[in-house]
């Protein structure tokens, strides 16, 4: 799209050079938004940097995850050994567990969502111009995806561990 815009405007400025407007040389460039902002600098650098922070709290509050989903997961080996000797497989003991952490990813992430959706409101509010303040459907997804992934992340560990324990060492302690 941003070659078919270029030519378009190569042939409307040829064009009207040939009927005697546009006398200086023909030079333009078209340029995405992104690659605009940059070359105006309009993000400051101190939104990367507040971007890597995020990330990185995201990272440490997913080990936070890892390690409360361990004990928790590790806690009920009693009730998870009863149902292997029951029959179930270690592949759909590791799937509930999995799902269980993708229903708390997608939970925590709605729960951040509102608490962002409040922020920015309040900030819009006390901010001049602040309506221009927003989440965008594509900020959304983003986050949406996000959760899910530090979700399933965080899951594999603890649900691969509880599948390992063999049923018949907890069930000869009870």
């Amino acid at each position: 799209k941003q070659q078919a815009f270029g030519d378009l405007l190569r042939g409307y400025i040829q064009d009207q050079k040939k009927i005697g407007r546009f006398p200086r040389p023909l030079f333009f460039k078209v340029q995405n938004i992104p690659e605009l902002m940059e070359e105006y600098g309009v993000t400051p650098r101190q939104v990367k940097a507040m971007s890597t922070v995020s990330l990185l709290f995201l990272i440490v509050c997913s080990l936070n995850l890892v390690g409360l989903l361990l004990g928790k997961f590790l806690g009920r080996i009693p009730e998870i050994s009863v149902r292997r000797a029951l029959g179930a497989s270690r592949l759909q003991v590791f799937w509930q567990h999995i799902v269980e952490c993708e229903v708390i990813g997608v939970i925590g992430g709605l729960i951040g969502m509102l608490l962002a959706v409040g922020t920015l409101n309040l900030i819009s509010k006390t901010l001049p111009n602040g309506e221009a303040i927003g989440l965008s459907f594509e900020m959304v997804l983003a986050s949406i995806f996000l959760s899910l992934v530090a979700g399933l992340l965080a899951g594999l560990y603890p649900a691969w561990r509880v599948c390992t324990i063999p049923p018949a060492m907890q069930l000869k302690l009870q």
